[in-house]
């Protein structure tokens, strides 16, 4: 989208054909897919995909990832939590009360989570303004590769209308980072957000909630 004239292209597909997918914008930039199915059914669950599958922007290449419990169709939801994890619910209620409704949740950890040691933050503020420098605390400043803001999801019908991804410019001290904020409400909405540190392996911190 940088470039001087952008235009659509095509990448591999996924691994599976999917209708009611969830989308999930995880802290390293990459994006979750849970959920959804080969068909359009709404309660088509012989026709269900259980794998999750995580595209890299970097490579443009999908992962197979590993499979869910239960069916996540029509009215399935997922929501980036701060410890990194993903909430992944519902599907059915089309319109129901139905015994295939999936009234349950599950809890699928990305596999950033396993690379290595978290990284921490020891303070960081929990307000924040426009084209300002802020200061957050972290025995790990040497090892951050990015700082970036996300938005607390807000979703429905497979769709996440509030996990807006911003990388933010900083500079890493020996136990601080001095980060700065974007420019104006054009870049980040007034609201509340997430706070995550990325190290160089890309294992992010469990999330600072922080508001503009």
């Amino acid at each position: 989208m940088t470039v001087a004239n952008p235009s659509w292209r095509q990448t591999a597909s996924m691994a599976f054909p999917r209708a009611y997918h969830v989308l999930t914008t995880l802290p390293d930039g990459n994006v979750l897919v849970t959920g959804g199915g080969r068909t359009t059914g709404d309660y088509d669950i012989p026709n269900a995909v259980y794998a999750a599958e995580l595209w890299s922007p970097t490579s443009e290449t999908w992962t197979t990832l590993a499979s869910a419990q239960a069916p996540r169709l029509y009215h399935g939801s997922a929501l980036l939590l701060p410890d990194g994890r993903v909430l992944v619910s519902g599907g059915g209620r089309s319109p129901g009360p139905d015994s295939r409704d999936q009234e349950n949740a599950e809890l699928f950890a990305p596999p950033n989570l396993f690379k290595g040691p978290r990284p921490t933050i020891a303070a960081a503020p929990s307000t924040l303004g426009y084209n300002q420098a802020f200061t957050v605390d972290t025995p790990a400043a040497s090892r951050i590769a990015t700082v970036v803001l996300i938005g607390l999801g807000n979703m429905t019908h497979g769709f996440n209308m509030h996990q807006h991804y911003v990388p933010l410019t900083f500079t890493a001290g020996a136990s601080s980072l001095s980060v700065t904020t974007p420019a104006n409400v054009n870049l980040v909405p007034p609201g509340y957000y997430m706070l995550f540190l990325v190290d160089n392996l890309g294992v992010p911190s469990v999330a600072s909630i922080v508001r503009f």
